[in-house]
């Protein structure tokens, strides 16, 4: 086994191209099959066993999938950084449709730490810091939005529709949104009682954002609403457009940066994007003579072809 068959980063690309190949539900029972075989420590070959027909739809990724689990009863540390980095697939997708750009989120999934189990919460943190201050502001705050909308979602089981509601709320104030995001998980980390989490959004909105103050106060008042009737099911039914149509002037409103990002390639330019991905991997390494191939996934030191990331 090879160090740079057991990267994050090919990792990664393996977990992004079976999550490319399976339905969202699809994809949810297969994360929960793998969590649970992790918890109870079942032997590998049980293990692969049990998730074999997950690969159904990307036969050419099983051999992969059997190469790690050969490699992973050798080295016991590399199923628990599997672990990590499927857990993480999403949300790497996100950030790496962020940067647009194979050299720097290489350095973020390095910044990460994902295969140190002994790093701490600290040092990833100072990690990350460190690189979210070498990128442009622009893709900064596009990620730190990412991070605020996946803690929220963890935390208070916000959906995508409830968080679009607060952002358009907002007329799209990106760093606004963010540190409402922040505040409202007080209630949840720090036990702060929701008044006084009303209360500092209330002020922050005020100070930034006065006219969409109406729509916040309502769209807060539901929030408690549904948490009281149901604590932790944040998915039941709601009047997130009446909140938007009450308040006067608001309408759909691109999010700052949405122009400068882009769109996210999806669906029929899937292998569009990958082959224009793989092409800047090419250049990449050509002009940074990076020492892995960050456009092909390979577990064996013959380096095969398997998915371009």
């Amino acid at each position: 086994m090879t160090e740079a068959s057991t990267m994050p980063f090919n990792q990664f690309c393996f977990f992004k191209s079976l999550s490319y190949s399976l339905f969202e539900d699809d994809w949810v029972n297969m994360v929960e099959s793998w969590q649970a075989m992790v918890a109870v420590n079942a032997p590998i070959p049980e293990f692969s066993y049990n998730m074999t027909p997950f690969f159904a739809n990307a036969p050419r990724l099983l051999p992969v999938f059997h190469r790690y689990m050969a490699y992973a009863e050798q080295d016991p540390e590399l199923l628990p950084t599997l672990t990590t980095v499927l857990m993480s697939t999403p949300l790497l997708i996100k950030v790496q449709n962020i940067l647009q750009s194979t050299e720097l989120f290489a350095q973020y999934v390095v910044a990460l730490k994902l295969d140190n189990p002994s790093a701490s919460h600290t040092q990833v943190m100072q990690s990350l810091q460190n690189f979210l201050s070498g990128i442009p502001e622009n893709k900064r705050l596009q990620i730190q939005k990412v991070f605020a909308e996946e803690e929220a979602s963890d935390s208070m089981g916000l959906t995508p529709a409830k968080l679009n509601t607060a952002l358009q709320l907002l007329h799209a104030d990106t760093q606004l949104y963010i540190d409402i995001l922040s505040t409202l998980q007080l209630n949840q980390i720090e036990n702060l009682p929701w008044q006084d989490v009303v209360t500092k959004i209330k002020t922050l909105v005020s100070a930034k954002k006065p006219q969409a103050l109406p729509g916040v106060e309502q769209f807060l008042q539901s929030l408690h609403c549904i948490s009281s009737a149901n604590p932790g099911d944040m998915d039941a039914e709601n009047d997130d457009d009446d909140i938007l149509r009450m308040v006067e002037g608001v309408d759909y409103y691109p999010d700052e940066d949405e122009e400068e990002l882009g769109p996210h390639p999806e669906g029929e330019d899937y292998d569009q994007h990958f082959a224009a991905f793989l092409q800047d991997v090419q250049e990449g390494q050509s002009a940074h003579n990076f020492a892995d191939d960050f456009g092909k996934m390979a577990v064996t030191d013959s380096r095969h072809v398997v998915e371009s990331c």
